[in-house]
């Protein structure tokens, strides 16, 4: 996969986990303000929002859970270590099931009520998920581009 993609992929989930904070963004750029109500019907799409497990701070609240924000910031530095990665080479689905394993533990114990929800234990089985969650997504689409290039 070329480097300018990479930048491209890299700037667009940049965009996309900026939108998650657009209410901590706010104060600072008023502009984004009128399109508060659209971006957060976007993320409504992709995550429950329950308010209680939003990332809140000084008073503002994350778009989506504490959950959804690790997947998407592991995503996001991930996406950034891969730009200085030629080419990638997974062989199995292995890696990503043990990435999915922590998260899916901690979603099953709380279910149970094996104990409360804990915001920091989302977020961080969250990104170790998105983290190797888009390492798949990068080499799929290097395979893509590489079908698509003959």
């Amino acid at each position: 996969m070329s480097i300018k993609i990479k930048i491209i992929l890299f700037v667009l989930i940049f965009i996309w986990v900026a939108g998650i904070f657009v209410e901590f963004i706010i104060p600072y750029f008023n502009g984004l303000s009128y399109a508060y109500t659209f971006i957060n019907r976007l993320y409504a799409t992709v995550c429950h929002q329950q308010f209680h497990k939003l990332i809140e701070f000084n008073g503002h609240h994350s778009l989506v859970c504490s959950r959804c924000s690790g997947i998407y910031i592991g995503g996001f530095l991930s996406s950034f270590i891969l730009l200085f990665i030629p080419t990638l080479k997974i062989r199995n689905g292995k890696f990503i099931l043990l990435a999915a394993l922590p998260m899916l533990t901690d979603v099953l114990l709380y279910s149970f009520g094996f104990y409360s929800y804990s915001k920091i234990i989302a977020l961080i089985t969250g990104v170790l998920f998105g983290s190797v969650g888009i390492v798949y997504i990068y080499y799929g689409l290097q395979i893509l581009l590489e079908k698509n290039a003959k």
